[in-house]
């Protein structure tokens, strides 16, 4: 058992109470929350006096295999970015080094409280990568990327019944093998894809029930292609397809019209938002207080460190709330509002809204603690508004992963945080000297 004693806890139930106690876990579940919870015998304790208590904070938005390369692609747009920049990266990955760059990301995202992921692997080494997801113990959804459009899949592209060999055979070695792994099908958007691809990725999902994760309409001249190759605008082909529905999460929906909005709405697509990446690859800003108005549904992320970058979950919420002010008034999404985008936004993303997301008896326990003694924080009296707009993962101080202590007084309990670093700088020393070779 562990309990967390003594902290203002920040639940985001349905009530979206705020409590002063304590929150008693066993095995993987919170099953207790009160003040002056007695301390069980042999129970743990975490001392969070003076800490906000969290619900584990939710990307539904990352790409575990670019961190290694962060910094070597700044100041470009999407296309040129991808094409010059992140295949020829990604095509340059061995096992080790995308074992590397797995780890290093999972490490920064415990560290800044990150307790679930959805993720878009590359199109090869995906067992190597789900290897180091296993090792880690953080909550993970994803799989590997398919690129079977030959004109715009650069050096990354793979024959299509390669792509669906491959990803049967990752289904069903990987999918829910342990209560924390899950298996997400990732065509990576629709310039990069066939529609026979595409069209048997709806039928994987129906097969094996999966989540399909996918980019759309995030900078202007990929919407241009899609028209041009389908006559439709992405989120209306998507639909054409019969590729929207519940279980589809859709990064970044920045360049939406009316109807297609309509078609999210009536389809529970999720949108996953990632401004930070938005705003560094130039792509624009998604009007997210609209499309929260007209009952979309919005979980944000990360998105790969290359287009950000940093995977800081506090930032990405910071973001989310402040760009929306300049377009549609000071009142809009608020503080609260971003947070709920961060933890209930993402546990719908992964359609697990009834056991994520919130500190609740009975839900999954993925908790954060946050320290308030930070000059930026420490005088905040709403805690909406110290989590979202003066915290950072800076303040992060324990994280649990399915009720286990991942991260503790700040240091991560399953990774040596030095080695990690060293394999990544290694590993990436290699790879560039792969590419200029």
């Amino acid at each position: 058992m562990l309990l967390i004693k003594n902290g203002t806890l920040v639940t985001m139930n349905k009530s979206f109470d705020v409590l002063k106690g304590d929150l008693l876990i066993k095995d993987n579940k919170i099953i207790q929350i009160s003040k002056n919870i007695p301390t069980p015998e042999g129970a743990k304790t975490i001392d969070a006096s003076n800490q906000f208590v969290l619900p584990g904070l939710i990307q539904s938005h990352v790409h575990l295999c670019q961190t290694l390369y962060r910094g070597f692609a700044d100041d470009l747009p999407l296309l040129d970015w991808l094409k010059n920049k992140i295949w020829p990266m990604e095509h340059n990955h061995t096992e080790n080094s995308i074992k590397a760059s797995a780890d290093l990301s999972i490490l920064e995202m415990n560290l800044l409280g990150t307790t679930s992921i959805l993720d878009m692997a590359s199109v090869r080494n995906t067992h190597a990568l789900l290897e180091s997801v296993e090792k880690s113990g953080i909550r993970y959804w994803g799989g590997k990327c398919f690129m079977d459009y030959k004109d715009y899949s650069g050096p990354l592209y793979e024959k299509t019944s390669e792509t669906l060999k491959e990803t049967e055979e990752l289904i069903k070695y990987w999918h829910k093998k342990n209560d924390l792994i899950n298996y997400a099908l990732c065509p990576r958007f629709v310039v990069s894809c066939t529609e026979e691809i595409l069209i048997e990725s709806r039928e994987l999902q129906k097969q094996y029930d999966l989540i399909i994760h996918t980019h759309a309409s995030e900078n202007k001249d990929e919407v241009d292609i899609v028209i041009k190759r389908t006559g439709l605008r992405n989120i209306s082909y998507l639909d054409k397809i019969n590729l929207l529905n519940k279980q589809s999460a859709i990064a970044h929906c920045i360049h939406l019209d009316e109807h297609e909005i309509s078609l999210m709405k009536n389809s529970q697509a999720n949108i996953l938002h990632c401004p930070s990446s938005n705003l560094k690859l130039a792509s624009g800003i998604a009007k997210i207080e609209q499309y929260i108005n007209n009952g979309l549904r919005v979980s944000i992320g990360a998105d790969g460190a290359p287009c950000n970058n940093n995977l800081d979950p506090f930032m990405e919420m910071r973001l989310c709330a402040l760009l929306q002010k300049p377009i549609f008034g000071s009142e809009a999404l608020c503080a609260q509002k971003a947070l709920e985008i961060g933890t209930l936004g993402g546990a719908m993303a992964l359609g697990m809204e009834n056991q994520l997301g919130q500190l609740s008896e009975g839900f999954l326990a993925d908790v954060i603690t946050i320290d308030r003694s930070h000059p930026s924080v420490y005088t905040v009296q709403n805690p909406y508004s110290a989590i979202v707009y003066s915290c950072s993962g800076r303040d992060v101080t324990n994280t649990i992963i399915n009720g286990k202590l991942v991260v503790k007084n700040k240091s991560h309990q399953v990774f040596d945080e030095e080695s990690v670093k060293q394999s990544a700088k290694l590993e990436l020393d290699k790879m560039i000297r792969r590419i200029e070779n």
